[in-house]
């Protein structure tokens, strides 16, 4: 587990959609790893979820205006400094971490009797901690149904 989520697609990539299955129990992660290679990382069984920003305050003041919701506006309006939210993609870096030993992993093994994860997911607009029980990952392919690759945002 630890070397799929630390080694694998995942690692310097851009996460492009996130959030929960539209069953609501697992948790989806979409990147793109270049190359026109997307890949699927299901974390099942996921009773936590938490999305923090990494952004620090004086980008978030500096980056508040509609303008840089949209990548097409931003450069129109003579690309002002700060956060450009508009490129809709968050670079994982410095990526991945599996907690061992997690304290947050162990109280849900506990309420679940299920062996539970952890993993915190960096990148350069947000920060993902989730608990899960188990994960797979795939490549997308043009024929997947659409709400495979298109999972409800947080």
């Amino acid at each position: 587990m630890q070397e799929a989520l630390e080694r694998g697609p995942l690692f310097d990539s851009a996460i492009i959609r996130h959030g929960f299955t539209p069953y609501l129990r697992d948790y989806d992660i979409v990147i793109y790893h270049g190359r026109g290679l997307e890949y699927l990382y299901r974390f099942s069984h996921c009773p936590f979820a938490e999305v923090t920003t990494a952004v620090a305050g004086k980008d978030w003041k500096s980056s508040w205006d509609d303008v840089f919701t949209d990548y097409s506006e931003w450069l129109k309006s003579g690309s002002p400094d700060g956060y450009v939210w508009g490129i809709c993609e968050s670079e994982v870096y410095p990526g991945a971490k599996y907690i061992r030993d997690s304290i947050l992993a162990q109280e849900w093994t506990s309420k679940l009797g299920n062996q539970m994860h952890e993993v915190l997911i960096e990148t350069n607009a947000y920060n993902i901690r989730l608990v899960f029980h188990d994960l797979s990952v795939k490549e997308l392919l043009e024929t997947d149904p659409e709400w495979l690759k298109q999972p409800v945002t947080t």
